[in-house]
């Protein structure tokens, strides 16, 4: 029975998620278009690409082999894998210890597989942007990881039940500690994580792998049809778990405590309020991002994260350890 209304669960997840994650790209696109005074395609775009996409043959390069069929599937099901252990509004459906691990692993994977499937399609244009994905990926993922850890770290001091698994992220907010250094360091680490999803998205400084004008797209180049209507779908589910992860570390507040409900509803409310706020980070770290900032190059990028970006993610997590040997103390 559990097993049961788990699937459940997840497939109305999933729908729900792609809906959303759909229409946030229609809005996006809207957003940005008005932001440099253009008009923007109809708000539901993204829908009748996605349609006309699926309604088309997918054309297979001569000098493909089998990965570059199988990857967009893979890629999607790592996404909707992803939303099993996403923190939307509640705790993820399947909340265990060190889910904070399984969605870090999913993350990547993800990435990993569009790799792949770039390296298989047997383009240099692919191959190129393969490499630059891996590039960013390594880059990106420290300073997240320092970041998170050092946050779950200051809420597992509270003697939480289960201090590294993102359900804790809602039962402790990071801002009602309340103490001067832990509420600078997780604004560095907001700051931190702001350009985290920005370039987990690939926009702005970090549209680099698929650099339209440079790269043709980089992995996504020989792609069409149905396999291309995959991995955009697979992205998309992508923005919205990363952006969640944002949201659930330093914006979990919901709605239901305060209205005082319980139950489905109380679901639900939480769940909408959750995406609200998605909305609203993605259009900090991915709307705004792409319309102010232009593309970095790779070198560029690297040294970003590594010198700047690394060096805050370590400063914010330095003042969360002196406010944790403080309290000791």
């Amino acid at each position: 029975m559990n097993v049961l209304c788990t699937t459940v669960g997840l497939i109305a997840i999933y729908l729900y998620v792609s809906f959303v994650s759909l229409v946030w790209d229609g809005l996006d696109r809207r957003l940005v278009a008005r932001m440099q005074r253009r008009v923007g395609p109809p708000l539901l775009q993204p829908f009748y690409d996605f349609l006309k996409l699926v309604s088309k043959e997918s054309i297979i390069p001569r000098d493909s082999n089998k990965m570059f069929e199988a990857s967009p599937i893979l890629a999607l099901a790592a996404s909707i894998t992803l939303l099993a252990y996403t923190p939307i509004g509640f705790g993820p459906i399947l909340a265990t210890k060190g889910d904070v691990l399984v969605f870090i692993y999913l993350l990547a994977l993800i990435a990993f597989i569009r790799v792949i499937g770039a390296v298989s399609s047997g383009s240099p244009y692919a191959q190129i942007g393969a490499q630059r994905e891996v590039i960013m990926l390594a880059s990106r993922e420290a300073p997240m990881m320092l970041g998170l850890f050092a946050i779950l770290w200051r809420l597992a001091k509270l003697d939480v039940e289960r201090p590294f698994s993102l359900e804790t992220l809602y039962q402790h907010n990071i801002w009602e500690i309340g103490t001067p250094l832990t509420i600078v360091g997780s604004l560095v680490l907001l700051i931190v994580f702001v350009f985290w999803l920005a370039s987990e998205i690939e926009v702005g400084y970090f549209n680099i792998p698929e650099a339209e004008t440079e790269v043709a797209e980089g992995p996504m180049a020989e792609y069409s049809g149905r396999h291309l209507a995959l991995f955009k779908l697979s992205n998309s589910l992508k923005e919205y778990a990363s952006a969640s992860l944002v949201v659930a570390i330093f914006f979990p507040w919901g709605l239901s405590q305060y209205l005082g409900i319980s139950g489905i509803e109380a679901m639900l409310v939480d769940l909408v309020f959750h995406t609200i706020k998605v909305f609203m980070i993605l259009f900090v770290s991915m709307s705004l991002f792409r319309a102010i900032t232009g593309r970095l190059r790779v070198t560029q990028a690297v040294n970003l994260f590594w010198s700047r970006i690394l060096s805050a993610s370590i400063i914010g997590a330095i003042l969360l350890v002196i406010d944790i040997l403080g309290v000791i103390g």
